[in-house]
């Protein structure tokens, strides 16, 4: 299950996400920068599932996008879009997707919707809003991030720290709940910011995970560790 955060400021969004792909099991496929962006306003998009639901979903957003050059006109799109899927069929498979996006009326701000129902998560296909961001994966408490000196002010100082109390533990993938946990964040942490004028993506941290294996956040340790 991929891991991400997505936190808006005053002026931009910030979202850190890892790039390993993998298999149900771990096994690490590839990587890549998974912040999809649109090409015509200030909005990327995040998936977590199966990579050709999330590219379809993706592709869907932002043909929205290129149809009503407006933030808030694609927002409501994709959410009647979703109300009329849930009035119907629904989905086989379970995907979940995040938003982080610059509105004409909200300003900087992150929504999200799943395919699927999970306990104490968001309502499925329903379009919900998050105004403060929103995580995908075990984050420390708060105790624990202060007693690690993370301030949230920005991610890129932030996000390595949290990535790496995520990659440590094995996580169980909700939407595969009966399938045995296994450490999923990997690859690469990547860091995109989206501003009103553009977007600005870099490579905050490398891991050493290996094509062809499993994650394993502990292989890069010391024997004596």
């Amino acid at each position: 299950m991929t891991g991400f955060i997505l936190k808006p400021f005053r002026d931009r969004v910030e979202v850190a996400s890892d790039g390993a792909v993998y298999r149900t099991d771990g096994t690490v496929i590839g990587t890549q920068c998974k912040a999809r962006l649109s090409d015509c306003l200030p909005l990327a998009v995040l998936g977590s599932g199966p990579v050709w639901l999330i590219d379809q979903l993706s592709d869907l957003i932002f043909r929205a996008a290129r149809a009503t050059q407006s933030v808030d006109e694609t927002l409501r799109l994709i959410e009647g879009t979703l109300l009329k899927v849930g009035a119907t069929s629904g989905f086989d498979t379970a995907v979940r997707m995040a938003i982080g996006t610059i509105s004409e009326t909200r300003g900087p701000t992150t929504f999200v919707f799943s395919t699927f129902e999970e306990e104490g998560g968001p309502a499925p296909l329903q379009l919900h809003e998050m105004p403060t961001g929103f995580g995908q994966g075990e984050l420390p408490s708060g105790e624990d991030m202060l007693a690690m000196g993370l301030t949230g002010r920005s991610l890129e100082a932030d996000a390595p720290h949290l990535f790496e109390f995520m990659r440590r533990r094995k996580r169980v993938n909700p939407t595969r709940p009966s399938a045995p946990p296994i450490f999923s964040i990997g690859g690469h942490l990547d860091l995109t910011v989206i501003r009103l004028e553009g977007y600005e993506q870099r490579v905050l941290k490398q891991w050493p995970d290996v094509i062809g294996e499993k994650i394993d956040p502990f292989k890069e340790e010391p024997a004596a560790a």
